[in-house]
């Protein structure tokens, strides 16, 4: 990422929108500025729609958000890898042992060497263009980061 902060903070915002499901501008802000060079964990709950939306892409065959996650997924872990990322987990939510529980269908934790390297992930044009799938598919999707070395 060689462009200037404010030029990345206004491209993401630009890419991205306003969707309740992506970072607002002071989470793409707070993103930015973390600091050094300790692991990042992203945990991320997901709950799918039961059909896909295309809004904007009506080329795309129909599908349910399962699929259309499938589709996201299929271009978005090569991407995540081509930044040092990868998942230790993927999967369907089997529900909550502590406090209220939520509907999520899945959580999936995404592990990166660094908070540079996943924000990398979201200017990263490739990863870009597959994006269109995780928007048709997902309702609600939340994540949570943490920084820091495995146990």
């Amino acid at each position: 990422m060689s462009s200037s902060k404010e030029s990345i903070l206004t491209n993401l915002a630009a890419f991205y929108g306003t969707d309740p499901n992506m970072p607002t501008a002071t989470q793409w802000a707070h993103l930015f500025e973390l600091q050094g060079d300790a692991p990042l964990a992203a945990v991320n709950y997901v709950k799918l729609r039961d059909q896909a939306r295309y809004a904007g892409y009506e080329d795309e065959p129909a599908a349910s958000g399962l699929e259309a996650m499938m589709r996201y997924s299929a271009g978005s872990i090569p991407r995540a890898e081509a930044m040092g990322g990868h998942f230790l987990l993927s999967g369907l939510h089997q529900g909550t042992v502590i406090g209220p529980g939520t509907d999520w269908d899945m959580i999936i934790v995404g592990h990166f060497p660094s908070p540079a390297a996943y924000l990398s992930l979201f200017v990263d044009p490739e990863y870009q263009a597959i994006f269109h799938h995780r928007r048709a598919a997902v309702d609600t999707w939340r994540a949570v980061l943490s920084t820091g070395n495995a146990a």
